[in-house]
């Protein structure tokens, strides 16, 4: 319990100073109000969203590893291997992923030796997210017609830092031409604030 306690801690503090770099100043106020309400303050965390910079040219290294990675749009029985590949095979992301897959949401996969090493879900249109696992945000998100939202990305560890992010956004942008790209990050996940940042997506609202 207080390994949690402190993490969370460190967790405001890094979201806060990666905030603060980004000109979000009105950050203060909300820490200095946070701190005399404790429930707040530990509670869930701000949902940054970002649409990706037309103008952004998405770098991706031309290594021999990285032109054997296969990109494809994934299947329904895609989802059973995206499960066994990156979760172990808990039954409860099988169920949460083929949720995700009936509601339409594309699976794009990354695959190094025919194994899954990462995965970017996107979907169109209006989206309500409160499956378990979500259905603590009740996050309800419209976007156009035709823009894309990166509803979830998945990287297995032993791949991170390679890229994979980039590679599969990459290949998505190239099928979608003509789509805007929208995502969304929770304020204190620092890392994905980074990568998407890294990669061309700028700040466009808060929830």
């Amino acid at each position: 319990m207080k390994k949690n306690f402190v993490s969370k801690i460190v967790h405001k503090i890094f979201a806060c100073l990666s905030l603060l770099r980004r000109g979000r100043f009105f950050v203060l106020a909300q820490v200095f109000s946070e701190v005399f309400i404790p429930k707040r303050f530990f509670g869930l965390n701000k949902h940054i969203f970002y649409n990706l910079a037309k103008d952004k040219q998405l770098l991706v290294s031309t290594s021999n590893i990285v032109n054997k990675i296969e990109i494809v749009l994934g299947t329904k029985e895609s989802v059973t291997e995206i499960v066994r590949d990156l979760y172990s095979g808990d039954s409860a992301a099988l169920e949460f992923y083929e949720n995700f897959y009936r509601e339409g949401i594309e699976p794009w996969i990354a695959r190094y030796n025919d194994k899954v090493i990462g995965v970017v879900w996107l979907y169109t249109g209006y989206y309500l997210a409160n499956w378990e696992g979500y259905e603590a945000w009740l996050l309800q998100i419209q976007i156009e017609p035709t823009a894309k939202f990166v509803a979830n990305v998945f990287v297995e560890p032993s791949w991170r830092g390679q890229k994979i992010f980039p590679i599969i956004m990459t290949h998505c942008t190239s099928v979608y031409r003509n789509n805007k790209f929208y995502s969304c990050v929770d304020e204190s996940n620092v890392t994905s604030i980074k990568a998407h940042e890294r990669i061309g997506f700028r700040w466009c609202a808060a929830a």
